[in-house]
């Protein structure tokens, strides 16, 4: 029985998926002036993975000690040692830019992110690169929604596939932000929360949302999304670790409970961010997490469990 099958059934049947350890190994820590944050313990996490021409390949955030957030790249002969290149991505005109998903179509480097040019308050955008190193911004992507619509405030954190000859994009929205949140002249809620919208597109550059109204609830952020055969799974980021979502279509989605919950060991002793599904015929399923060792969810490192798909176990 080969691994995609495991996991369907597992799938099916409600059945968390677990790494043999369930602690997570640290691949990144935040280092240097682009990467150690205000409080200098370090912020990296949203990375975004993929094998081309024979090397493991890293697309992630991480937030300077400026405060402002970069998109930095690093590669990998076999996922577990990473080597810094550097920062791949940044915009001076912006408050931050991060949360990477990078495909690629042809011989092109599509990477979709998310842009904030004041506060927190998201855009997602797209460039473009012919070896995942030097980016060519192309602009708007996919824009809030109109006046009163649930995503009217913020879009962000954008998960991109290509499956069938067209580009699907999931993402997380708001039309209003909790209290306390550092913004000023917007929308905030004590019942605030997030949802996820879908869009489809045939070029990479113009995008239509499929519905008026989200596709997912459960104030799912921090998504990854990826097609396994017949089924759709979707990743999102929780307090107590990464939990998951599943759909026949990528419209349709019912929540799964977890994947994988956090350790417990102070790595990810407040949960898992931005979670990402690794997959690949020859190296298996790898879970990469933003793993978080602050409530506040500033201080965090790149972790990967494998997933091991062959003794799943229950673990409450």
């Amino acid at each position: 029985m080969n691994r995609f099958m495991v996991f369907l059934i597992a799938m099916a049947l409600s059945v968390p998926v677990f790494a043999t350890d369930n602690i997570p190994h640290v691949v990144l820590n935040g280092t240097g002036e682009n990467e150690i944050a205000p409080h200098g313990e370090g912020n990296v996490y949203a990375p975004s993975v993929l094998i081309d021409d024979g090397k493991w390949k890293m697309w992630y955030g991480g937030q300077g000690k400026d405060g402002h957030d970069r998109i930095s790249y690093a590669e990998s002969i076999n996922g577990k040692q990473w080597q810094r290149i550097g920062v791949v991505l940044e915009d001076k005109t912006a408050n931050h830019i991060n949360d990477p998903s990078v495909i690629k179509v042809g011989s092109t480097f599509y990477m979709y992110f998310t842009r904030a040019e004041t506060f927190v308050i998201d855009r997602i955008c797209v460039a473009t690169s012919s070896d995942g190193i030097q980016w060519e911004q192309k602009g708007l992507a996919l824009d809030a929604g109109p006046e009163g619509a649930w995503d009217s405030l913020s879009v962000g954190r954008p998960s991109v596939i290509y499956d069938g000859g067209m580009l699907k994009l999931w993402y997380d929205g708001r039309k209003d932000f909790p209290l306390g949140t550092p913004v000023a002249g917007v929308p905030v809620s004590s019942n605030s929360h997030r949802y996820v919208g879908y869009a489809t597109s045939k070029d990479g550059f113009n995008w239509q949302k499929q519905s008026d109204e989200p596709v997912f609830d459960n104030d799912a952020g921090g998504i990854d999304v990826k097609r396994l055969d017949d089924r759709y799974i979707m990743l999102y980021e929780s307090h107590g670790g990464t939990r998951q979502a599943r759909s026949p279509d990528g419209i349709q989605w019912n929540d799964a409970g977890w994947l994988v919950r956090k350790s417990g060991q102070d790595v990810d002793l407040h949960g898992h961010v931005t979670p990402f599904l690794f997959v690949d015929d020859v190296n298996g399923m790898w879970l990469f997490i933003g793993a978080a060792r602050a409530a506040s969810w500033d201080r965090n490192c790149i972790a990967i469990l494998p997933l091991d798909l062959e003794v799943l176990k229950l673990r409450k």
